[in-house]
């Protein structure tokens, strides 16, 4: 039953779309309508942040006639909120999904208890999903200074074009315009597991912060982190291209590892849907942090040379929470 109300609160706001289609607003391959617009999810995720805050709380330097495609979307929010709504775009269903959202989360409020689980690390990060983080930061406003505004800007424009979103769209766009029977084998999933794992450096590479750490520094933090921030990204973007839907996904993650990993592959992606700018922040968080986890390895530890100047960064980060 929960299962069936949390389908159709998400088809009233995402409908699949069979034939190859762009996103209205930027002109990148797009396989899903968003409030009544179809659209990319960096663009859906752009009007779900600002549409409530109105026109008036932008403004344009070019008199509000800027192109608005992958290489400008980022330049003039002003233009890019006025083009989601000629568009389209509803900011009714915003409040909507909301209000479904809640309804749901109330009803599994209700199950009781949940048992001990070797799931146990990964329920902890549901605890983030109650939060109502956009509603937090509007509230939070006046506590921002502009130096934060531009840190949270430049963290969310890097994970928009460095993470792989993109590339995920324009493999499940592939994958829809091929006749039902070849659509995700297990050989192009696989293909898809691996560019997608691969692209996480990325995230690395572009960030200012990280780049500004000595060579030393840089080479633990991504040897201690990746694996970490590498599992968190992709299945989050497999959530975002709407890849978790499909029974195909979790045939070939038990193919290529174990079947036992089937029913946590399932689990996580009933409670990895957090809003996006939490996930970016959490991956930044993780990106930076200098613990070393319990493990067994024949390798000795090698630690951060200058932890400080790691750990200021992460508390940037953190206070954006």
């Amino acid at each position: 039953m929960e299962e069936s109300s949390s389908n159709e609160s998400t088809g009233k706001k995402r409908q699949s779309l069979p034939a190859s289609t762009k996103c209205q607003i930027c002109g990148v391959p797009a396989i899903f309508s968003f409030y009544s617009v179809i659209s990319c999810n960096p663009c859906k995720m752009f009007f779900k942040r600002n549409a409530e805050l109105g026109q008036e709380a932008f403004k344009c330097d070019s008199n509000g006639n800027c192109e608005i495609n992958i290489n400008t979307r980022h330049v003039c929010s002003s233009c890019r909120l006025r083009k989601c709504f000629t568009s389209g775009m509803k900011i009714e269903m915003i409040r909507s999904s909301y209000s479904q959202s809640n309804q749901i989360k109330r009803k599994r409020n209700k199950i009781g208890n949940l048992t001990e689980t070797t799931c146990t690390a990964v329920c902890r990060l549901n605890e983030l999903e109650q939060f109502p983080t956009l509603n937090l930061l509007r509230s939070d406003v006046s506590t921002l200074t502009v130096e934060q505004w531009n840190l949270l800007s430049n963290l969310s424009h890097c994970y928009d074009e460095h993470s792989g979103v993109t590339l995920g769209e324009r493999f499940m766009n592939e994958q829809m315009s091929l006749p039902p029977k070849l659509r995700l084998k297990s050989g192009a999933l696989i293909r898809y597991f691996k560019d997608s794992m691969e692209g996480t450096q990325l995230l690395y590479k572009n960030n200012q912060d990280f780049l500004s750490l000595s060579a030393n520094d840089r080479s633990v933090l991504l040897n201690n982190t990746i694996k970490y921030t590498t599992g968190l990204s992709t299945n989050f973007i497999y959530h975002l291209i709407g890849l978790l839907s499909y029974p195909a996904f979790y045939y070939t993650v038990a193919l290529i590892t174990h079947p036992s990993i089937e029913p946590a592959a399932k689990c996580l992606a009933k409670i990895i849907q957090f809003d996006i700018i939490v996930m970016k922040l959490f991956l930044a968080i993780v990106s930076f942090s200098t613990i070393n986890y319990t493990t067994y390895s024949n390798i000795p530890p090698i630690n951060v040379l200058n932890i400080k100047q790691v750990l200021d960064i992460q508390d940037k980060y953190i206070e954006l929470l």
